[in-house]
């Protein structure tokens, strides 16, 4: 990189994905992206598959196979490159990076997924398959992004979004067609807004935090439906994950000392239970935008 252009005088890794270019029966390949200009694509015996420098690159990759051709391309930041490395669009936004992003079928009456992003200071914005901007909110600096069956009276996946530095802690959330559906102010930094699948009967629940009385789960109404008690767990980190093994997730909370992890009252055990399609455990990650898609 040219002396003065980048921030960093060594290579400064942001983030790592575990993806399919190659198209072989299950992801082997791996993506190394910078801090926010470089990638490098490598197979399972780390030979370098290709690289690409591109302008302002985001903090974490989304990869699908978009055109079913049997190997994913990856949208990185607000580009999108096919399997190969090349560079198919890149959106008409020239500042801030995408913090999270979300590729699925979130409004059921276009044929094709659509994407959903988390932009800082550009706000929220959602664009097609082809890089036409649908919609976009300017809604301070958005944070963090999830899609679930926040609201089952209504069509489509809803989208929920957070807020952070200088607007921090404001949620929103959105219908499949972006319109805004309703929004609230939190008290407290730091909420992950993880859809959760608690009843197990397709209704997804949004994560907050482990905070007593600010933490907690919301449904898509923005109603508190579900609390945790002041036993002394720890508030600094939350996770929704199932561990049981029935479909419907717990919650863990922990810090750098304890875990403490909340299951349902039935102790986990329920049949019939509908199991959404998840962010995938290989890609775990503090910038990735969290999904619960049904029957897809």
């Amino acid at each position: 990189m040219p002396f003065g252009q980048y921030a960093f005088d060594r290579i400064n890794i942001d983030s790592i994905r575990i993806a399919n270019l190659t198209g072989k029966p299950k992801p082997t390949d791996i993506i190394v992206k910078d801090r926010y200009s470089r990638l490098w694509a490598y197979d399972n015996n780390l030979e370098l598959l290709w690289k690409f420098n591109g302008k302002n690159t985001g903090h974490f990759m989304f990869t699908k196979d978009i055109d079913r051709d049997g190997k994913e391309e990856v949208v990185v930041g607000y580009h999108l490159l096919d399997h190969d490395g090349k560079l198919l669009w890149t959106l008409p936004i020239e500042s801030d990076h995408t913090d999270e992003i979300v590729i699925g079928p979130i409004d059921p009456e276009r044929k094709e997924d659509i994407i959903a992003m988390a932009c800082g200071d550009e706000g929220f914005i959602l664009s097609d398959l082809k890089g036409n901007i649908i919609k976009r909110h300017l809604i301070g600096h958005a944070q963090r992004i999830s899609v679930g069956n926040y609201r089952p009276d209504i069509k489509g996946y809803e989208i929920c979004v957070a807020t952070y530095w200088g607007y921090q802690g404001i949620i929103y959330i959105f219908d499949c067609k972006g319109n805004l559906l309703h929004q609230f102010e939190q008290p407290v930094p730091g909420n992950i807004i993880t859809p959760v699948n608690w009843t197990g009967d397709g209704k997804d629940l949004i994560l907050l935090c482990g905070h007593v009385q600010h933490g907690g789960m919301i449904d898509g109404f923005g109603r508190k439906v579900v609390t945790f008690p002041d036993d002394g767990h720890p508030i600094l980190c939350a996770e929704s994950i199932d561990l049981t093994g029935d479909g419907r997730d717990e919650i863990l909370l922990w810090d750098e000392k304890k875990m403490f992890i909340y299951t349902q009252q039935d102790n986990g055990i329920k049949s019939n239970v509908l199991v959404p399609n998840k962010y995938p455990i290989i890609n775990g990650s503090n910038y990735r935008g969290e999904y619960s898609f049904y029957n897809t």
